[in-house]
């Protein structure tokens, strides 16, 4: 059973990761947008619906000395894009934000068998890293994580927020079960 560990930009992204780690190994590691520029580890994919956005993240990324990522996925064709992809799962009508696509890279993409998700709350008061204003735009997100809701709950778990109240958090014997 391979598990990733998936990072969003909310302000929960260090205390979520220190947490998921906490309860054991991971197989990989799927980023999204703003975040990939600060993850220190290997990413075996870096997501965003902001395509236009990868290359000068990437080479934020490499100014940092960060290994390189494996991948760059992106939903339209862009100048750093290595994969373009639906974002949206099967089903799927709204949009999810890039956390939501990060899970369908890594689920369906990349085929893991399961996630964590670190960092992506969807909730409004769980504003990103790099920006102290309130996330107006999360509750209008949390309408396709529901849509999604029958292919992900059993495959995905939640560090934190409103995806933690919808998928449920991990421990250690949901990590460790196969």
């Amino acid at each position: 059973m391979k598990t990733a560990l998936v990072l969003g930009g909310a302000r929960t992204i260090w205390a979520d990761v220190e947490a998921a780690l906490e309860l054991g190994e991971f197989d990989g590691v799927v980023g999204c947008n703003d975040v990939g520029i600060v993850w220190p580890g290997v990413m075996d994919a870096w997501v965003s619906l902001h395509g236009n956005n990868l290359k000068a993240w990437a080479h934020q990324r490499q100014t940092k000395g960060h290994p390189p990522h494996a991948a760059l996925y992106g939903h339209t064709e862009a100048a750093a894009v290595t994969h373009v992809t639906p974002y949206k799962f099967p089903g799927q009508d709204h949009s999810g934000s890039s956390g939501l696509f990060a899970l369908k890279v890594a689920l369906i993409d990349l085929g893991f068998d399961r996630a964590v998700l670190c960092g992506v709350p969807m909730s409004a008061e769980h504003n990103h890293f790099f920006d102290p204003r309130a996330w107006d735009g999360a509750r209008h997100h949390q309408i396709a994580w529901r849509e999604c809701l029958a292919q992900i709950k059993d495959r995905a778990r939640s560090m934190s927020g409103w995806t933690s109240e919808l998928l449920g958090r991990p421990d250690a014997a949901w990590l460790s079960s196969t």
